[in-house]
């Protein structure tokens, strides 16, 4: 009787599924923050472009997310809400200025409250060597990036994975011995991100490129002004093309990364791999360029890809959130949060999602941007989607998986459900702490 219990044990054991990977703080992270990266644009999300193979190779033995959605809809509170699993309205940096209070108002720099943990920080004070390399602009380490990392680089505004890849391969070489969290971020497919003159055009000419980025910016402020862009017949056609080069050559950049951990087997066998995006890019879809001030899912669907050495690779159809990041980075390193973090965080770790039995989440985004529009959205797990404009409450509902380019307005025909999803709405924001 007394073999019992052991036999017992060593029955269920046998009978548990083997995932492969336990959490561990012996990992290491590296995560790679994508910009300006569509979800519809990625090979292993179903496009066709050839646009990202050696990140296709990497979703191949990975766990990749088809249905992941930001925050926001740029870069500043996107990768904010990555940090600290808030969001926007919530740690407050959905512009690079505030207005001031007082008589006579005026825009101020804004940073992150201190009262804010952020993953870095986290990381750091469990015994991690912490480095950013970044495109500066957006992700700048003034407004509280650079807060918790030994290493942290804006390398100008706008720079791409050409200029930051290098620069966290030179400190891998010299810091790969310890346990690390790494970021490396690229503006490469970014509007503001020329290609080098002569580079990775392939059927675009150096001449196209240069025109449509002349007339780019026109298009961009008569869409933040709500006018008609004037665009040419030509050039949605132009801009679809222009971005898959840049993708391309984004790809190649983000390959050498790649090679450096799968050719060092030190690395190779304790890093952990993140890869997402903060936001996407109208390219004409509905009619704009750029990003910022629409809702729409070319804008908030981003690829997500989690690689745990080990792990069996998977593909996930439930919807999760770019939110669920610091919680997540957390939960495959055994690492518990302190009760103060568990308050902030809003996020929920994805780490079941990585064997096999995660659930869908409902996902909300928002924006301010420039000051000049005030969006709300929910993103249902069942596919029903609610835009709401705060400055004149008008309301767009949209069946995605009848409609997933966002075409057909339902808000007349299914006003219930419409309304349904507007007290969700309001219940998140009241739940959240939403200012007014």
């Amino acid at each position: 009787m007394k073999l019992l219990p052991a036999c017992l044990g060593a029955a269920l054991a046998a009978l548990a599924p083997s995932w492969g990977w336990t959490a561990s703080e012996n990992y290491n992270v590296i995560l790679v923050g994508w910009d300006t990266l569509r979800a519809d644009r990625v090979g292993a999300l179903g496009y066709r472009g050839a646009t990202t193979p050696n990140l296709d190779a990497l979703a191949g033995k990975g766990c990749l997310f088809r249905k992941a959605v930001s925050p926001s809809n740029w870069t500043l509170p996107s990768f904010m809400s990555w940090f600290t699993s808030l969001y926007p309205h919530q740690h407050l940096i959905t512009n690079k200025f505030r207005v001031s209070a007082g008589e006579q108002p005026e825009l101020q720099s804004h940073a992150l409250s201190r009262d804010i943990q952020t993953l870095p920080e986290v990381l750091r004070a469990h015994g991690y060597r912490t480095a950013g390399f970044t495109g500066g602009a957006g992700v700048s380490g003034e407004f509280g990036f650079a807060r918790g990392f030994d290493v942290y680089k804006d390398s100008g505004n706008f720079m791409g994975f050409g200029t930051t890849v290098p620069q966290a391969l030179e400190w891998l070489q010299a810091n790969s011995a310890k346990k690390f969290f790494l970021f490396v971020h690229g503006y490469d497919c970014h509007p503001q991100f020329e290609l080098p003159r002569g580079r990775a055009l392939g059927a675009v000419s150096a001449a196209e490129v240069a025109e449509f980025q002349e007339r780019h910016p026109r298009y961009r402020m008569a869409g933040i002004e709500g006018k008609p862009l004037g665009a040419r017949p030509q050039d949605p056609a132009l801009w679809s093309r222009i971005y898959d080069e840049k993708l391309r050559a984004a790809d190649r950049d983000f390959g050498r990364l790649l090679r450096a951990v799968e050719t060092s087997p030190r690395l190779k066998a304790r890093t952990i791999l993140i890869v997402a995006s903060d936001h996407g890019e109208e390219l004409f879809d509905h009619g704009q360029v750029d990003h910022g001030m629409t809702l729409y899912d070319e804008v908030i669907r981003v690829p997500l890809l989690v690689y745990v050495p080990g792990a069996a690779p998977r593909v996930v159809d439930e919807q999760v959130r770019t939110l669920d990041l610091l919680p997540t980075v957390l939960d495959l390193l055994g690492l518990k949060p302190s009760p103060k973090l568990r308050r902030q965080m809003q996020g929920r770790s994805l780490a079941a999602h990585l064997r096999g039995h995660g659930e869908s989440r409902e996902a909300f985004s928002e924006t301010d941007y420039l000051l000049r529009v005030r969006l709300r959205s929910l993103r249902r797990a069942d596919g029903w989607k609610l835009v709401l404009n705060q400055l004149d409450g008008l309301r767009s509902l949209f069946d995605l998986k009848a409609d997933p380019g966002e075409k057909r307005d339902l808000l007349d025909a299914e006003p219930r459900r419409a309304y349904e999803l507007e007290n969700r709405l309001d219940l998140w924001a009241e739940e959240t702490g939403t200012r007014d």
